[in-house]
């Protein structure tokens, strides 16, 4: 019975190698799926979408529309001048909300990789873009 006795002793070695290599390839699966997570979140959080192009290009307008003299005229012309901080979010959204809206993702995407001209041109041309301007100016209060 010797024998019996390292077969066995063999045999349980073999299992718990077994048992130990379906560990290690499940700890390895569950890795892979931890990165593919990570990496597709990551992904997700580089690629802008379009409520978030739009945010940043309101944000970018209220940023710098304060600082042009055409904004410091208009104001002036319509009595608001100490209200200009109040007044740049709303004339920004009005600006840029509708045009934007209308695009795609795509085209959103593009437009810091296409000349001013052709972003004008996406955004409904200069005649459309003057109207818009002079309407949100209208509608400041």
């Amino acid at each position: 019975m010797p024998g019996s006795g390292e077969e066995g002793e063999a045999a349980r070695q073999a299992a718990l190698e077994k048992g130990k290599a379906k560990i290690r390839t499940i700890r390895i699966w569950l890795w892979v799926v931890a990165l593919l997570f990570a990496g597709f979140f990551f992904l997700s959080q580089c690629a802008m979408s379009k409520p978030k192009a739009k945010a940043a290009i309101i944000e970018s307008c209220m940023k710098n529309v304060p600082f042009t003299d055409k904004w410091q005229a208009d104001l002036k012309q319509r009595g608001l001048e100490r209200q200009s901080e109040a007044l740049v979010q709303d004339y920004c959204v009005c600006m840029w909300d509708a045009p934007l809206e209308k695009l795609t993702d795509k085209q959103i995407r593009s437009m810091s990789n296409i000349d001013a001209q052709a972003q004008l041109e996406l955004l409904g041309g200069a005649q459309a873009f003057n109207r818009r301007d002079a309407q949100c100016i209208a509608g400041l209060k």
